[in-house]
């Protein structure tokens, strides 16, 4: 999803930058899944061996401040010599709306295996991710873990949300990324995160349910069957506490 912005004009995502070809501002790929046997890299799409592909989109709401739709993808691999083919389905509903000076995004993620079992491979990031704007760097940004975790401690860690908070043109913005697996699956997403060092502290956060063990797509294993996120872009500074209760509200908790 790309371009998305803030109520105040605040471009948040980027889109396949310089560096990595393959970042799409807010996307949620697998990086490998097995087939049969086989292993599919479905991140890097320009390997040409899987991809996450928009089949159907279905208009459920729309307003002024906002709209929902629901949309039909599908997972594809590409065996040599043979033509692409479908093995997970996913049922995506995603809504938006603004509340003051922030737009706010929900995301809900259902998967299952279209025909052969599918196996979320384990790998240091896959999954839920966003590639934030090319004008923040360590040195004009924040980023902080529902853990306490700061930019350079981290990755690995385990995270009900992630906050990063930054220079923009009208002073500054915040986005902050919620993950419900800690509810649906019991278990909060370890996170996986850039530290300073790499690209200038440019962020990437990856919500990853995968990160130490493989899962079987099935129901079973909610952490990557049944997936829900919350994603708040603010026109203001918002601090750990602001994040905390925001993901309570949300959770009603």
């Amino acid at each position: 999803m790309n371009p998305l912005r803030t109520p105040a004009g605040f471009e948040w995502t980027t889109i396949q930058p310089a560096d990595h070809l393959h970042h799409f501002g807010l996307w949620w790929p697998w990086k490998y899944i097995e087939v049969e046997g086989a292993k599919y890299n479905c991140w890097e799409i320009q390997e040409g061996q899987g991809a996450h592909v928009a089949r159907t989109a279905k208009t459920l709401s729309s307003g002024p401040d906002g709209g929902a739709w629901e949309f039909l993808n599908e997972t594809l691999i590409k065996k040599p010599g043979a033509a692409p083919v479908a093995v997970i389905q996913e049922t995506a509903q995603v809504a938006v709306k603004v509340e003051d000076d922030a737009q706010v995004l929900d995301i809900s993620l259902r998967q299952k295996a279209t025909g052969s079992a599918v196996t979320i491979v384990n790998y240091r990031y896959s999954g839920f991710s966003w590639r934030g704007p090319a004008s923040w760097n360590k040195d004009n940004s924040t980023m902080t873990t529902s853990g306490g975790k700061g930019r350079d401690d981290a990755n690995g860690t385990p995270a009900r949300w992630e906050l990063v908070s930054g220079s923009a043109a009208n002073g500054t913005a915040s986005v902050l990324m919620m993950s419900a697996a800690a509810d649906l699956a019991k278990t909060p997403e370890l996170v996986r995160v850039w530290d300073s060092k790499s690209h200038s502290g440019t962020p990437f956060v990856n919500f990853n349910p995968v990160m130490e063990t493989a899962l079987p797509l099935d129901d079973a294993h909610p952490a990557v069957s049944n997936r829900r996120y919350r994603v708040i872009a603010a026109d203001h500074t918002l601090d750990a506490a602001a994040a905390e209760a925001a993901w309570r509200k949300w959770m009603r908790k």
